[in-house]
């Protein structure tokens, strides 16, 4: 039988860090959708004021189900209120969530297990790439633990490979919002609907794992392909869905028609849906969170509603006092004149984190047209970058810090290498500075000279290897007419003048840069500069950069690794460090950080950061320091009963 699904209007007396009362019982409405409703969860009147914190955004998500393929930062704070993550992280290291601990080698919840691997078999070889095992691919055979010990295999010999199998266990205790147990097939099923064919998203980690399957009502095994390790256990829980509510017995599309999927479906965090209506999301408190022993959530409701006209509007709605927090939705970071207001305005502070996709400058180390052979007596590009000592020269002339300041101020850092600094392992004084001496020193040493004593015209190449001489330095840098990139470009060119690099920038449309290759002029291979923004890879971004990721006609014109380096003591650097377990990781990743700087396929900048507006930090007797801290302490925080 069918229901109405009921919303609540919910009407504030609000100032920042104050209690709200609800001022209208629940109401009827027209519904948003139909659904089917399990939850036991029905709306009580209250003799104490209701604790609410009301959260301004851009836009409200279309849907809360995890597995849409829909992944906004908005919609993902707002899932850690409604499902739990397995890991969280706390100072770049990963702390146990609802899995009870991290597991790991020591304790024997981790373990290695040789396995023998047949031919036509799926495997992962020793880039971490999944292939087909056949004769002539390189793996590593059982206890090897570094590509210096992998193997071509003859496609004959018996052959052992290791395989990764973790065993991870549930606190106990844990219930849906409607009731019922959560249990480790419920896990198991969130597998199963994130790895269904027709489910949006890469399955970078899906397509490595050869099983995943609740042992007991709490524990749950995860196997991994022969060959495939990694220090990242966290990419090792799948989120729980409700397996007594959901099926997948009609496909992906008939669990996207089970309306419950689009906003309604009972969670097993501190919050549930408690409504929905034009502009406006209810979370409520989960009667049954199994927190509320300890106290939590201390929040009775979270509304979260849709304010419109861009950053400026919503800091005047949080001076209204019609919400208490402004989320990353409105790109804040881009917003100079308001945070300058929100920076001299008692009562309110900005919390900040780096973003996920991170900019650089591109080096065109190899183009395309250099596959076959090089000369530039035939239209060639000179080789203008192949000397690594080159593209160190231009770093050093770069002031990164300077290029931050002015477009980011201190909100975020500038990134040491591939990894932002909070998880870089690269000791201080090993980043490469900012220092025009060394960069004008540097480009002398490969042949590049002032030919007219004026340090802010191009030099000329007069014994640079690979470089007909007279040849002017000048570089052209290919950017996205993004105005972020666009204020950058500009930077960079005032910049490098100084040390003798001339630069000339092109403008292109995303659609036009980003073609496809090989037209393209990036997945082309054509150019001498770009300035882009990677989205960072499921493993570690150094594998950006590898050999086997250079695009070309041999791979369709499919690769990451638009500069063309090609190094092997670097592909085995990152190789190393892609498949290393936990007790190696720091020693993995801080050589191929290493790697990284000696070769410089690109120069690193920065990510966008993320940036709220919220009360101050009186207001919630706990120390919030980054975007992720409010939303994983959101269930906890104080009732703002310290704030006038």
């Amino acid at each position: 039988m069918k229901r109405w699904l009921f919303f609540f209007v919910v009407l504030f007396s609000i100032s920042a860090c104050s209690s709200r009362i609800v001022e209208q019982p629940p109401v009827e409405t027209d519904p948003v959708v139909t659904v089917e409703t399990t939850s036991t969860l029905t709306p009580t009147p209250t003799q104490e004021p209701l604790q609410s914190i009301t959260i301004c955004t851009s836009k409200l998500p279309e849907s809360l189900f995890p597995y849409d393929g829909i992944q906004t930062s908005s919609k993902s704070n707002l899932l850690k209120l409604i499902y739990e993550e397995g890991f969280l992280e706390r100072n770049a290291e990963m702390v146990p969530g609802i899995v009870d601990k991290v597991p790991s080698q020591t304790d024997g919840d981790l373990q290695l297990e040789p396995v023998s691997v047949q031919g036509g078999q799926a495997v992962v070889d020793e880039e971490g790439a999944l292939v087909v095992l056949k004769e002539g691919v390189r793996v590593r055979p059982s206890g090897c633990r570094e590509t210096s010990c992998a193997i071509a295999w003859n496609g004959q010999n018996p052959l052992e490979m290791d395989r990764m199998v973790v065993e991870l266990q549930l606190k106990e205790g844990i219930t849906w919002s409607d009731g019922t147990p959560l249990t480790a097939a419920d896990s198991q099923f969130g597998f199963q609907v994130s790895s269904h064919p027709d489910t949006p998203g890469l399955k970078w980690i899906e397509d490595r794992t050869e099983a995943y399957h609740a042992l007991d009502d709490q524990t749950l095994q995860w196997v991994g392909k022969p060959g495939f390790t990694t220090a990242q256990i966290g990419q090792l829980f799948w989120k729980p869905l409700p397996s007594h509510v959901f099926s997948l017995s009609e496909g992906w599309a008939g669990l996207l028609d089970q309306a419950r999927a689009q906003m309604a479906s009972p969670g097993y965090g501190p919050f549930v849906v408690g409504g929905f209506d034009e502009g406006v999301l209810r979370l409520v408190a989960n009667p049954h969170y199994y927190g509320r022993q300890e106290g939590m959530p201390g929040l009775d409701e979270v509304i979260i509603r849709n304010v419109e006209g861009g950053a400026q509007a919503a800091w005047s709605v949080l001076q209204a006092g019609e919400c208490d927090v402004i989320d990353t939705s409105f790109e804040l970071a881009g917003a100079h004149a308001v945070l300058e207001e929100v920076r001299v305005t008692e009562g309110f502070d900005l919390v900040v984190e780096n973003g996920e996709s991170w900019t650089q400058l591109v080096f065109g180390i190899k183009p395309a047209s250099y596959d076959d052979f090089y000369n530039p007596q035939l239209g060639d590009r000179p080789d203008l970058l192949g000397d690594v000592r080159t593209r160190q020269a231009i770093m050093h002339c770069l002031d990164r810090e300077a290029m931050l300041e002015s477009t980011f101020g201190d909100l975020t850092h500038v990134w040491p290498s591939f990894l932002p600094l909070e998880k870089s392992r690269l000791e201080q004084g090993e980043t490469t500075l900012f220092d025009l001496q060394t960069g004008r020193d540097l480009l002398q040493e490969v042949g590049w000279v002032d030919h007219d004593a004026n340090s802010e015209t191009p030099l000329l190449a007069y014994y640079v290897a690979g470089v007909p001489a007279n040849t002017p330095f000048t570089l052209e840098l290919l950017v996205s007419s993004s105005g972020f990139h666009q204020e950058l470009v500009q930077i960079v060119q005032g910049q490098w003048k100084a040390c003798g690099v001339g630069v000339t920038v092109t403008s292109l449309p995303e659609e036009e840069l980003y073609a496809p290759g090989p037209e393209g002029p990036l997945f082309g291979r054509q150019f001498d500069l770009a300035l882009i923004s990677w989205q960072p890879l499921p493993s570690l971004d150094c594998a950006l950069y590898q050999s086997s990721a250079i695009p070309g006609g041999a791979n369709q014109w499919i690769g990451t690794n638009i500069a063309g380096l090609s190094d092997e003591a670097y592909d085995q650097a990152c190789q190393n460090a892609v498949l290393t377990l936990a007790d190696d990781f720091d020693e993995g990743v801080r050589a191929a950080e290493e790697a990284y700087l000696d070769l410089l396929p690109a120069i690193p900048l920065f990510a966008v950061p993320e940036v709220i507006v919220l009360p101050s930090a009186e207001c919630f007797g706990v120390e919030i320091e980054t975007v992720r801290d409010f939303f994983s302490q959101l269930p906890s925080l104080d009732r703002m009963e310290n704030c006038p």
